[in-house]
């Protein structure tokens, strides 16, 4: 049997350091928000010290979204946040299939 499609997924996120990049683009965002939202990151994050907050990656997908005249493509990562054992975000990152950061989101679970 040939390479499975998993396998050519996991190679793309190889070669183009997508996991490296969305962990780098995850702490990007949580300073910005710091500095550019201050208010809502104290009712977001609390006393929260961030050099205890514990990332982990929690999941990649191809998707396909219909919600647009013509398809986009393009994968997704996903990077959970949690501090003292109890998850608090989940911060997705978009990529095109060119390698390409697209959008990225912070959402708070805790």
């Amino acid at each position: 049997m040939g390479v499975s499609n998993t396998d050519e997924l996991l190679n793309w996120v190889s070669i183009n350091n997508i996991v490296e990049r969305a962990t780098k683009a995850f702490w990007s965002y949580i300073g910005n928000y710091k500095v550019e939202e201050p208010d809502e990151y104290k009712i977001s994050f609390g006393d929260i010290d961030l050099k205890h907050l514990e990332i982990s990656l929690s999941k990649i997908s191809l998707t396909v979204s219909y919600r647009f005249d013509d398809p986009i493509h393009f994968v997704s990562v996903f990077i959970e946040g949690k501090y003292e054992e109890e998850e608090i975000c989940v911060y997705e990152s978009l990529f095109s299939l060119d390698g390409d950061a697209l959008d990225d989101y912070l959402r708070f679970t805790g």
